[in-house]
């Protein structure tokens, strides 16, 4: 039977509401939550196979017709009726094994038959700001060629030594990751803003600290480790820890990015001085970005 693409449509979003999956570009990734035994597959066509289960309940989900800066996937959430693919039943995996750079929070990763790279990650993204450490972990698919994105940080002190302070950049294949339309709150609203996460490392516990968007048109953004309202009895006023990492995901259809990075050495007005004329020599730095 024919199905036209408005009711399709009409059937997608219902199937990602009834998942409790976001039915916006942006989050295109999202495969589903708190799930089970995730695995992937991927056929000589390009088409990938997740599998998993949800509260015991068996999933068959298929991708295709998206790679690296793509905005999303085209998908099937019936596991294999769609004309164009095979059935899930008789899938014929295809993927070799990984052979790209080191992706983060994976879960499982292959080569495709074109040479691309395929993978799961798990992440569970929506912690509270300030010392949030527990949300429902999100399994994400990617498909995307040769490295993934880059987040650069550096730190340094704001206020001339009362807080903490970070800034950097986001760049997939040398090219800025930012979008243009978010709300008041930092939320982006079109396919492509991303938001950076930051979470700090007390004792052996990772909590968040906060999350922001990367600016346009340099994907720059900044943060200063200044006193907030708790939403955690664990948190310390500031956030301020042993260790950082920063988590987004990756622009179009690629990977999330994780880095890890330390805190500043103890402040100096030199040394401080320093960090500051390297953040103004940045080609496009961000004038949104107090530098002092």
């Amino acid at each position: 039977m024919n199905v036209s693409p408005t009711r399709k449509l009409a059937t997608i979003v219902t199937i990602l509401l009834a998942l409790g999956l976001p039915a916006v570009a942006g989050a295109a990734q999202i495969v589903d939550r708190n799930v089970a035994s995730p695995a992937l597959q991927v056929n000589s066509q390009g088409v990938a196979l997740v599998t998993y289960s949800v509260n015991g309940a068996p999933r068959h989900v298929l991708y295709w017709g998206g790679v690296d800066w793509s905005s999303t996937f085209k998908r099937d959430y019936s596991g294999g009726t769609e004309s164009k693919v095979a059935n899930y039943k008789s899938f014929a995996n295809t993927c070799k094994p990984y052979t790209g750079s080191r992706v983060a929070l994976v879960i499982a990763a292959c080569d495709a038959a074109d040479g691309s790279h395929w993978a799961l990650q798990q992440w569970s993204r929506l912690w509270a700001d300030y010392g949030g450490d527990k949300a429902p972990a999100e399994l994400y698919v990617s498909h995307w060629r040769g490295d993934v994105g880059t987040l650069q940080i550096q730190t340094d002190y704001s206020y001339h030594g009362k807080d903490q302070h970070l800034w950097g950049g986001f760049t997939f294949h040398g090219k800025p990751v930012f979008g243009t339309h978010s709300t008041r709150q930092g939320v982006p609203t079109d396919s492509a803003g991303r938001n950076v996460y930051i979470d700090y490392l007390t004792g052996i516990v990772w909590r968040r600290v906060n999350s922001f968007l990367t600016h346009s048109p340099t994907a720059g953004f900044c943060y200063t480790f200044a006193s907030h309202p708790a939403s955690s009895s664990a948190w310390n006023g500031k956030g301020t820890g042993s260790a950082y990492r920063a988590t987004a995901i990756g622009p179009g259809v690629t990977p999330l990015v994780q880095t890890h990075f330390a805190p500043p050495g103890p402040y100096s007005v030199a040394t401080d001085a320093a960090a500051n004329a390297e953040q103004k020599a940045l080609p496009g730095t961000d004038s949104r970005c107090r530098i002092n």
